[in-house]
């Protein structure tokens, strides 16, 4: 960026030069997008170790996880399990399998929108986050079956990809910023949003019992008082066939946990 030597380095550098790597293209992340390309089983793989929900144990005898370690996308983390490099790569990996049409764009608003997604800012431009969620929630509801029709997304995960392709979408037009796999503490925040100096942290999870919602929970509500946000999100997609939604606002630790199950439909109904 040829900063000057006397220059500090500041938020607003590290943003655009961050932008910048999200974004471009060069030789070395046309390496990486043709390297998770090579095989179409990379996919899944490399979203169940981006979830993190169960993990994926770290086994180089596994011809994917080999052939994805060679190729540096992942490695082994402290705990054994698989994981993706950086969180650079993470956000690239999402771009290389998100569609770039998913067909449901029209269906984000609902039909009484006003401005579009800025009706989710405040007048004093902050991010009315769990209005924008609950619009989501709606969303999905309103999409139905046809998640199911969202081009070459495994079904386990298109919650995942609508809830990260929504958000994107939201930030680029409020003039926001995304950021994937954040570092706090001793663990990794899923997305953080940055707004007028503001922090918004969204955890996502794919339904896997009582007790793993609760810890995902108390996670978030550490991860909140780690950063000093004045709430933490928490999007879990359920795509049992008897599916409990809720949405539910607690105070953890201190911390407000704002909390939303999600019903994903399984099947197209019957003709």
């Amino acid at each position: 960026m040829d900063i000057p030597e006397t220059e500090p380095i500041t938020m607003e550098h590290f943003s655009k030069a961050h932008t910048q790597l999200l974004r471009e293209r060069n030789t070395h992340t046309e390496h990486l997008v043709t390297n998770i390309r090579r095989d179409r089983r990379f996919e899944a793989l490399l979203m169940k170790i981006a979830s993190r929900d169960d993990g994926v144990a770290f086994n180089l005898d596994n011809e994917i996880i080999n052939a994805l370690a060679t190729y540096g996308v992942i490695g082994e983390g402290a705990d054994g399990l698989c994981e993706i490099i950086n969180p650079i790569y993470q956000y690239r990996v999402m771009q290389t399998f998100k569609p770039a049409v998913n067909g449901l764009e029209q269906d984000y608003l609902p039909e009484d929108t006003r401005a579009g997604f800025k009706d989710y800012l405040a007048s004093d431009g902050q991010i009315q986050m769990e209005a924008l969620l609950d619009n989501f929630r709606d969303f999905i509801a309103r999409a139905g079956f046809r998640v199911l029709q969202v081009p070459e997304t495994p079904r386990e995960y298109v919650g995942q990809h609508l809830l990260f392709a929504y958000l994107e979408q939201f930030v680029q037009i409020i003039g926001g910023m995304m950021y994937l796999e954040v570092q706090t503490g001793r663990g990794r925040i899923d997305i953080l949003i940055l707004h007028h100096q503001k922090k918004y942290i969204v955890e996502t999870k794919i339904w896997g019992g009582a007790m793993r919602y609760a810890a995902g929970k108390a996670q978030l509500a550490r991860y909140v008082k780690l950063e000093a946000a004045e709430a933490g999100y928490y999007v879990v997609f359920d795509h049992r066939k008897v599916p409990e939604p809720r949405v539910e606002t607690e105070i953890l630790d201190g911390s407000t946990i704002r909390s939303y199950v999600i019903p994903v439909i399984q099947e197209c109904p019957s003709s």
